[in-house]
């Protein structure tokens, strides 16, 4: 069966226990996950290190597939000074890195041993060759990880993007990869929307389900509780696990509709449907 994991951020001990009860309870499972593994969390590398080592290496083949979300999109924009939704060149690269300094990124550095002198100095003179010498911190495998991401995974009856899909457009003939790598709009789309209540109600256009991360569903004024939300044609499944206010990552079962989750200390606290 396919289980769809929601935004990590950088947080091991309840994508330990996930992994631990997925593969419990489904020894023959496919995992997707949703994308944004870094940031905001403590653990960056070491989550990286453990989704690498589900295929054997950084790889999508096998056992697990990652889309890119918008953490991950900025993090592959400081190392490679490019991205999918953003725009290459020097200003670019150093203004993602101070924007989201505020959003975790210093954490991610941390996880890979930079001290936080030399990341405060970055964060004040802001230059190529100190941003250079901070992605050198970072191994090669796990910059080829971030670089490799896509921003969808893509089956027959359903589709994993990491912030949003109009409601409006088809999700076949093209296909979303297609669709997004052919606009500029929609790369943006993609990893950085959010849906509206409205939508998430909403008639979909698209011919399959979708499974969606980035917008936690206790920011949705009437979903209090860090659970799925599942709507027409469409399941969100970022249960905040590193917002103060959910602190849970779910597991998603696309064929039966249960879910399993772990709290942000990796105490297994939920399992639904």
């Amino acid at each position: 069966m396919h289980w769809i994991i929601g935004d990590i951020h950088g947080m091991l001990r309840p994508l330990e226990t996930l992994l631990a009860e997925v593969e419990r309870r489904d020894p023959h499972r496919q995992l997707i996950f949703a994308g944004d593994y870094v940031n905001r969390g403590p653990e960056s590398k070491r989550v990286i290190d453990l989704l690498m080592s589900l295929n054997g290496g950084a790889g999508g083949a096998g056992g697990a597939r990652f889309a890119r979300g918008n953490h991950d999109d900025v993090f592959d924009q400081v190392l490679h000074n490019s991205s999918f939704s953003g725009k290459p060149g020097e200003y670019d690269r150093i203004a993602a890195f101070k924007w989201f300094m505020n959003f975790g990124l210093f954490q991610t550095f941390r996880s890979y041993g930079v001290s936080e002198e030399d990341l405060v100095r970055a964060d004040e003179r802001g230059n190529g060759p100190m941003l250079d010498e901070l992605a050198r911190s970072v191994p090669a495998s796990h910059r080829e990880f971030i670089s490799d991401l896509l921003p969808v995974v893509e089956e027959e009856d359903f589709f994993v993007v990491h912030a949003k899909w109009d409601v409006r457009d088809q999700t076949e003939s093209p296909s979303i990869l297609a669709q997004a790598a052919a606009r500029p709009d929609f790369r943006q789309l993609i990893v950085w929307g959010r849906f509206t209540e409205g939508e998430i109600a909403a008639e979909k256009a698209w011919g399959r389900r979708g499974y969606f991360g980035h917008t936690p569903v206790t920011t949705y004024a009437n979903h209090s509780s860090p659970v799925p939300i599942v709507g027409k044609k469409i399941v969100l499944v970022d249960t905040g696990a590193v917002m103060h206010d959910g602190q849970r990552l779910t597991a998603y079962c696309h064929e039966t509709g249960e879910f399993v989750q772990a709290h942000a200390s990796g105490r297994l606290v939920s399992q639904g449907g």
